[in-house]
């Protein structure tokens, strides 16, 4: 049996120590002696990696991973934690989700929902997914493309049904 200090830190170290980072403005001392600033996207439990995001003026993003072994201490400089969240959010998003907002996703996962429960398809709302008769899932942004079954068959026809379904409300 090892000993509790040879463990990797994944093991020992709460997440929510990771979570104090996350979104928030830093400045980070590395062992060098250099400094790096930005906003914490978010830090990897396993490597302890940071990975740092700062918007310049001309709307291009520099992105650094800072890796635990050169970090020698982090200080928040800013809680402000929606100042950039969205922005942040937004960068790994696919192309086509970015500029949904919250509200957007709300409204698209109803008229998902309304148009399966048309075709007589029961569903149901766990969160932010949509279960259609426990035999599948559909994901944010409630595309035919965040389905996710191991039937295909089902898998295909719900996806049918959601490329087909009318953009406006009023035709079904």
């Amino acid at each position: 049996m090892e000993e509790d200090n040879d463990m990797h830190p994944i093991f020992t170290t709460d997440p929510e120590e990771w979570m104090q980072y996350v979104y928030k403005k830093v400045s980070i001392l590395l062992d060098n002696g250099e400094e790096c600033c930005g906003y914490v996207y978010t830090v990897d439990p396993v490597s302890e990696t940071f990975v740092i995001v700062n918007f310049t003026e001309d709307d291009k993003t520099k992105i650094q991973l800072v890796l635990k072994h050169a970090v020698t201490s982090v200080t928040v400089l800013s809680e402000d934690v929606e100042l950039f969240k969205q922005k942040l959010d937004n960068l790994f998003r696919p192309k086509g989700q970015e500029s949904l907002t919250d509200e957007d996703l709300k409204r698209r996962q109803n008229l998902v929902k309304s148009w399966l429960l048309k075709n007589r398809l029961p569903v149901e709302m766990n969160g932010e997914l949509l279960s259609v008769a426990e035999a599948l899932v559909i994901q944010p942004p409630y595309e035919p493309e965040n389905c996710v079954s191991t039937n295909e068959i089902i898998l295909g026809k719900i996806q049918g049904l959601i490329k087909n379904m009318p953009a406006d409300q009023d035709q079904w």
